[in-house]
């Protein structure tokens, strides 16, 4: 299952409106800071997990898989929040 989480949601609505409007600098100024928000929020989900999916790669190269499990079970943990 792919998901989707709420703030990739508004993001698309966001983009949307501002395809509607003509350009992103007609949104008015709150949805602006939204728009902010949203990607900021973005930006530290996807951080999170390529940090986590590095790690895990790197606990497997190690061959530590009590750690790479722990990782991985972490990854899942904050994957699901995308539903």
């Amino acid at each position: 299952m792919i998901g989707i989480h709420p703030v990739h949601r508004r993001l698309a609505e966001l983009a949307h409106k501002a395809k509607t409007l003509g350009g992103y600098h007609l949104l008015p100024r709150q949805e602006k800071l939204e728009l902010e928000h949203c990607l900021t929020v973005n930006l530290d989900l996807v951080r999170r997990l390529d940090s986590l999916k590095s790690l895990a790669f790197i606990a497997y190269d190690c061959g530590d898989m009590s750690w790479h499990q722990e990782i991985c079970s972490e990854i899942e943990a904050a994957e699901t929040t995308m539903l």
